[in-house]
């Protein structure tokens, strides 16, 4: 009998964004057969009666509806902070099941959804340089993604708005911000790791080492040391609705709210085990030589002094 991937769910202060994303996935279409972790962080310290009262309502919209055929509802009492509440739910998961798909209170996500990450997670499940798939794909890349042959392709960046990982490639992972970028130092090709000098990872590790609040840098970055892919569907199965303003990390953008419809259905195909160069390019085109020179040194001199 198939064995379904455990799904889990990130929650905090969203009460609305948190019911729309459980809607959507109490739609698809094997979520009756599928089990739900839900993991609600609690208010900081000295948190407002706002703040504590949109926490709580985030509790009872989780406990309203039995989203899935089985549903566990993880509720802290602290706050532990985006960093460590993901890295400990999606740990605690992967170590019970030896898989996970991992969502977050904005992703909307199309009935397909479950389908697709099940099928990616058993297709590429004894593929070790295969070590994530991601059910979003970026709209500003569409032109590119629309000439790729196959429903799917690989690229190199993490994104975690709808995404699944197996054990062995989690067992990779470290908190230890400072040993990974010692790592890729040694490794070498940084300008690979930063997207083509389009994003900033390696500079970004030692703000993460002093301050945790980004673990998919370090995500990201451990894919890179073991020359990982990360599987993307051709059409987005995810909308994210979370840059309105609402996030912890986020600030207003609609750059990354999908334009067209969600896909319907993603077939899972075997296509060849290399980085997709069209959409590469594509991405590395939308940035100017310029913006990458100044975005490069103004994180450098930004890190330098810190």
């Amino acid at each position: 009998m198939r064995q379904l991937a455990p799904i889990a769910f990130f929650a905090y202060n969203r009460p609305e964004h948190t019911r729309l994303a459980l809607e959507s996935l109490s739609k698809n279409v094997l979520a009756d057969e599928s089990v739900l972790w839900i993991f609600v962080d609690g208010p900081k310290a000295g948190a407002s009666e706002e703040t504590k009262a949109a926490i709580a309502a985030v509790r009872e919209v989780v406990a309203q509806k039995k989203w899935c055929k089985e549903v566990h509802i993880m509720a802290s009492e602290v706050n532990k902070g985006m960093f460590k509440a993901n890295i400990e739910g999606i740990t605690k998961i992967v170590s019970e099941y030896g898989k996970i798909i991992a969502l977050e209170d904005d992703g909307i996500l199309s009935p397909g959804f479950l389908t697709y990450m099940n099928d990616a997670l058993d297709f590429y499940e004894n593929t070790p340089q295969v070590m994530h798939v991601s059910a979003y794909t970026r709209p500003d890349l569409q032109p590119a993604v629309d000439k790729v042959e196959a429903s799917t392709y690989f690229y190199y960046h993490t994104t975690t708005w709808g995404w699944g990982t197996w054990k062995r490639a989690w067992d990779k992972y470290t908190t230890d911000a400072l040993a990974v970028r010692k790592a890729i130092t040694a490794k070498g090709n940084i300008k690979k790791l930063n997207m083509d000098g389009t994003f900033e990872f390696y500079w970004g590790l030692k703000a993460v080492a002093k301050k945790q609040f980004s673990w998919n840098t370090i995500w990201h970055s451990i894919v890179f040391l073991h020359d990982g892919l990360c599987l993307y569907p051709k059409k987005s199965l995810v909308d994210n609705i979370g840059h309105d303003g609402s996030g912890t990390n986020c600030l207003p953008d609609d750059r990354f709210t999908q334009k067209e419809a969600l896909a319907d259905h993603i077939a899972v195909t075997a296509i060849p085990l290399t980085l997709h160069e069209g959409v590469r390019r594509y991405y590395v085109s939308m940035h100017s030589i310029g913006y990458r020179l100044k975005f490069a040194a103004k994180h450098y001199l930004r890190y330098l002094v810190k």
